[in-house]
């Protein structure tokens, strides 16, 4: 069904949104990168861990399967590790424009190599959309670092790579719930390593900060079950535009939460991109309704 897709996209884009600001917020207030990482995936395991032993021949599968279940996670945490590395060389705000590039790649991709039928209209609507996030984030390209561009360029690929792989793993029906388990296991056992050989974990927090660092914790892990839940239903294309929405959900709570002020420029691209995404939402139905 169209609508649950667009409603699971815009969902995802909605929880992945809420993360930034509110992880931003608790590091203003104590929080290290090593626990904010390390909190991301551990609670999403723990979420996960309890429909474990009611999935079906879930070892086969992985074995079946293990080259997409491994490139999938690769992706992700190329995702996590470009966008991490790549705020401590660039703007912030240059660094998601970057990163936003992905769903103009999986665009490309689903044109050139997976050949799927695209409306110029929808294809317009991701160039308009994009236009409308240079605006809402106004980037400085002021002292560009190389090397910072480079990590945000690596984790528009990481994610790009999942939400291809995620779709041809739809062709082989398996499940979000598997792909959910194995991306969350992998990466808690990846990222503890990494955390202790290369971060220190600061516990000595407060416990209001510690429940705001949980916010966003729990929002990845929403946020990236909605994806995988999206992209069987609608398609890897579209649901890469509807999570343009994102970056569009992190400036409304950077405002609120941050106290960020929102210029005239930046109020005029948040039109854009809810515009695009309005209309998408109604070419994706009426397309449903024409095939009906």
């Amino acid at each position: 069904m169209h609508i649950l897709g667009i409603l699971f996209a815009l969902g995802a884009g909605l929880f992945f949104g809420i993360i930034g600001p509110l992880t931003k917020l608790s590091y203003n207030l104590g929080v290290g990168v090593g626990l904010a990482i390390f909190l991301r995936y551990v609670i999403a395991t723990i979420l996960i861990i309890p429909a474990i032993p009611f999935q079906k021949n879930l070892f086969k599968i992985y074995k079946t399967n293990l080259f997409y279940f491994l490139s999938i996670t690769f992706g992700s945490i190329l995702l996590t590790t470009g966008l991490l590395l790549s705020v401590n060389y660039i703007n912030v705000s240059l660094a998601i424009l970057i990163f936003y590039t992905n769903p103009i790649l999986v665009l490309l991709i689903s044109i050139i190599i997976d050949k799927e039928k695209i409306s110029h209209s929808v294809k317009i609507l991701f160039i308009s959309t994009f236009i409308g996030l240079f605006f809402v984030l106004g980037p400085s390209f002021n002292n560009l670092n190389t090397l910072g561009v480079l990590f945000a360029l690596m984790a528009s690929i990481g994610a790009t790579l999942m939400i291809v792989i995620n779709q041809k793993m739809v062709k082989k029906s398996i499940s979000p719930l598997h792909i959910n388990i194995f991306i969350n296991l992998f990466n808690t056992i990846f990222f503890s390593i990494i955390l202790f050989f290369f971060f220190s974990i600061n516990f000595s927090i407060t416990n209001l900060t510690f429940l705001i660092i949980l916010i966003p914790s729990f929002s990845y892990a929403i946020a990236l079950f909605f994806q995988l839940l999206a992209i069987p239903k609608i398609g890897q294309s579209s649901t890469a535009l509807f999570l343009y929405s994102e970056p569009t959900v992190a400036i409304i709570f950077a405002i609120f939460l941050l106290k960020e002020n929102l210029d005239t420029y930046q109020i005029f691209g948040a039109i854009i991109v809810l515009s695009s995404l309005a209309l998408a939402t109604y070419l994706t139905e009426r397309s449903k309704n024409v095939v009906a």
